[in-house]
């Protein structure tokens, strides 16, 4: 199913923020295990917690997974409740503050994370796309300030052919030595 919304979630302890997560996919799971979309190093924590899923057409369910210390939604016991814009899902002493937006208000808000902080998958608009398929196309890339030229093809006259070659043959006689001596 696609994922026509952004959820953001702060993960926060006592209103400090720890991180901020961003997920477009319909189903994100929460525990101590450190492949979960949002890993909760903490004894309190199980290790499948709470999972936040999108209902077909619908909105973010938040689920507790059978958890010992429960998951709560605005200060409210749940196994499972709709989840809306602005509630608050406490998890043992992890607070998570969670944003739903749709990708057209989100992108007027704030600039996007740098790209070695983003945990997720880059997305490059229509014209950044034709760009980078342009820059692609050209048969000069510039490297460090120099033009280099991409070659057009590499057969024996140029100097990975010749490189080629003259392993082959050097191959060639340790094979023969080898034959010769043993």
């Amino acid at each position: 199913m696609h994922n026509d919304q952004i959820l953001k979630i702060e993960l926060a302890i006592k209103d400090n923020i720890l991180k901020e997560f961003i997920f477009t996919q319909d189903a994100v799971e929460i525990g101590r295990v450190p492949t979960a979309d949002i890993f909760l190093d903490n004894s309190g924590i199980s290790r499948a917690h709470t999972k936040i899923e999108r209902s077909i057409g619908g909105p973010y369910i938040v689920k507790d997974l059978g958890s010992t210390n429960g998951t709560f939604l605005n200060d409210r016991q749940i196994t499972e409740a709709a989840l809306k814009n602005g509630d608050t899902i406490s998890i043992g002493k992890f607070s998570l503050r969670v944003t739903i937006e749709s990708p057209v208000s989100s992108s007027n808000k704030k600039p996007p994370a740098p790209a070695d902080d983003f945990d997720g998958t880059t997305v490059l608009s229509a014209e950044q796309l034709a760009q980078l398929r342009s820059n692609l196309s050209n048969d000069k890339q510039k490297v460090f300030g120099q033009n280099l030229s991409v070659p057009e093809k590499n057969g024996p006259g140029t100097p990975l052919g010749k490189l080629l070659l003259w392993s082959g043959l050097i191959l060639l006689v340790i094979i023969a030595v080898v034959l010769l001596f043993k």
